[in-house]
């Protein structure tokens, strides 16, 4: 009934109809915890995620370190051996879901830089944070951004890492949240992937870890993205839809699979949520619904807990402790997922 008196204010036209509106910071917003993020392969995805997420205008980015691994390091350092900045041109259209060239669109520009960026053979100090010049601690999410042919050979890359980092007891203890492993695209069989290098790179010694673990995977590459220029990217989209397996598929798993992760995505941002896959997904991908009641309070209870411990954080400590996963929760090696 009150439509006949709605007069639209300047903020709203035909394109903030389709566009998520973008969540203002406030001076008085609270920074947001801190997360480190290696990013694995030189890829146009990396070096789109170094330039947004590496971007310090933006609030959100506010206390996220990013590391790249990379078997070439030259495009991602200056002459001076400092990490380079990137810089984005991404196109927004009127709608991700009816893309068309006929449509208006507009053209906004990221530009950022890794925190610290590493060789394949020092993939270790990558995950555990010694001798980078950043201060992120120990990695929270290990993401592969390569081709599916490369996933096999970086993840026993990463298998040896973890095994060595586990018997030097740097992978940070029990209570402290799963280190999340996964790709931006978990096609070619992802999980088997994962089996077999973490099987053949076990040591004798391994019995179990020390900090618990959790593999994910997207089903979909996020970005429509090129660089034919160092040091600039083109993002011509983002993929619609952020659909994501996990393992273990747990609720608090997946509540903190889905903080870690959303934040590398830009969720806050684009107004997307990721979709977790499984019996307890949505409906409409293949599940009973019933996960998304569960996440919501396994989501709240982890957030309050991570609100607590950030404001008992100084500028020294490493990332945040939350209480203990569930014991069936941790896996005692990765090749049993």
């Amino acid at each position: 009934n009150n439509l006949a008196n709605f007069h639209p204010g300047p903020e709203y036209n035909r394109v903030n109809l389709f566009l998520p509106k973008r969540r203002e910071n406030s001076m008085s917003s609270p920074a947001p915890p801190r997360q480190t993020t290696v990013l694995i392969g030189g890829s146009n995805g990396t070096k789109t995620l170094c330039s947004i997420l590496g971007d310090t205008s933006h609030g959100q980015n506010q206390n996220h370190t990013i590391r790249v691994v990379t078997r070439n390091t030259r495009p991602f350092l200056t002459s001076n051996n400092t990490p380079r900045e990137w810089r984005c041109n991404e196109q927004k259209a009127l709608s991700d879901l009816l893309p068309s060239s006929l449509l208006p669109t507009t053209w906004i520009t990221h530009v950022g830089a890794p925190s610290s960026v590493f060789p394949y053979e020092d993939i270790e100090n990558a995950i555990c944070g010694e001798s980078a010049v950043d201060d992120g601690g120990v990695a929270d999410v290990i993401l592969l951004a390569c081709p599916v042919y490369a996933h096999l050979p970086i993840l026993r890359h990463v298998a040896r890492a973890l095994y060595n980092l586990n018997s030097k007891k740097k992978l940070l203890n029990h209570t402290a949240p799963p280190l999340l492993i996964g790709t931006l695209y978990a096609a070619g069989g992802f999980d088997w992937m994962c089996r077999l290098a973490f099987s053949r790179e076990k040591t004798s010694e391994f019995s179990h870890w020390h900090r618990p673990m959790a593999l994910f995977g997207l089903k979909s590459f996020p970005y429509l993205t090129k660089s034919v220029t160092e040091g600039e990217v083109t993002l011509y989209g983002r993929y619609p839809i952020l659909t994501c397996a996990v393992s273990p598929s747990t609720p608090r798993v997946r509540a903190h699979a889905r903080r870690i992760l959303e934040r590398v995505l830009q969720c806050d941002c684009t107004g997307k949520s990721l979709c977790f896959l499984g019996i307890s997904g949505n409906e409409g991908d293949g599940g009973d619904g019933s996960g998304t009641i569960v996440d919501a309070v396994a989501l709240q209870t982890l957030t309050s807990a991570a609100s607590r411990n950030q404001k008992q954080q100084n500028a020294t400590t490493l990332p945040m402790k939350i209480a203990p996963l569930p014991s069936r929760s941790t896996v005692r090696s990765m090749a049993d997922l």
